[in-house]
């Protein structure tokens, strides 16, 4: 059996050294000894999001207050390249999926735009509370997976902020769009190899305007196609970070 992962504020990370007693959140606690029925002696892993990886013991399976004995910790490398979605946002949803799913895979950020053709539109109060939430879900996508870096998930921005703020592309960052352009390149004859930062850019389910896809064009992004068919936006985002998870390892 695989040991509970279980998340920690950064501001604990100081005090997990080897036989160190670590206390959990009530919320935590709740979820390791009532509903996941966790018991003394049961091995965890505490995640922090900024890559801490600690491998303790359940020294106190407290159901408000639980304690965790500390074995042996380290801090993990992040992922090469780094990979951000810049996503067009979906309808109902289909964003959380999109955002749960790509987190779990190991993206570093994702970045919702609000395109022409979104069907999502959120006011102030509305962006604030979706961002809320995605960021819980790359917690949770963190415990699921094992991956001990959380993504950045960014405050909801329209589309043309978004392109007009973003700084020149340095050496090593690749912007690709997926898209079905006639000129768009096939995905496999890319070299991820050298790539420190990939950032992919996805339009929702009307697919981004032609003026959009000039100015990502103006703004360095490569038209990209992934393959043969045509994906759900919340598929083609997940296919872009496991295609450049796999092409970068070649």
């Amino acid at each position: 059996m695989s040991p509970l992962r279980v998340w920690i504020d950064h501001e604990q990370a100081p005090a997990c050294k080897p036989g160190a007693f670590v206390k959990l959140s009530a919320d935590e606690s709740a979820h390791v000894v009532r509903s996941l029925r966790a018991r003394r002696g049961d091995a965890v892993v505490l995640l922090d999001g900024e890559g801490l990886v600690v491998e303790g013991k359940l020294a106190s399976a407290d159901g408000d207050a639980a304690v965790v004995e500390v074995v042996r910790a380290r801090v993990a490398d992040t992922l090469s390249p780094a990979i951000y979605v810049a996503q067009g946002m979906p309808k109902g949803g289909t964003m959380d999926d999109l955002v749960r799913s790509c987190c779990e895979a190991g993206a570093a950020g994702i970045i919702p735009l609000e395109t022409t053709r979104c069907e999502l539109k959120l006011d102030a109060d509305r962006a604030r509370t979706r961002r809320e939430r995605w960021q819980q879900q790359a917690v949770e996508a963190c415990k699921q997976s094992g991956h001990p870096w959380r993504a950045e998930i960014a405050a909801p921005i329209r589309f043309r902020e978004w392109i007009e703020r973003l700084p020149a592309a340095v050496e090593g960052e690749l912007r690709l769009t997926g898209s079905l352009e006639f000129d768009a390149e096939a995905v496999a004859h890319l070299d991820f190899t050298k790539a420190s930062k990939v950032t992919w850019l996805i339009g929702p389910e009307g697919d981004l305007t032609s003026e959009e896809y000039a100015a990502a064009r103006a703004a360095g992004f490569m038209p990209v196609v992934l393959g043969p068919t045509v994906l759900r936006a919340e598929n083609a985002a997940l296919a872009c970070v496991a295609i450049t998870q796999a092409l970068a390892k070649r």
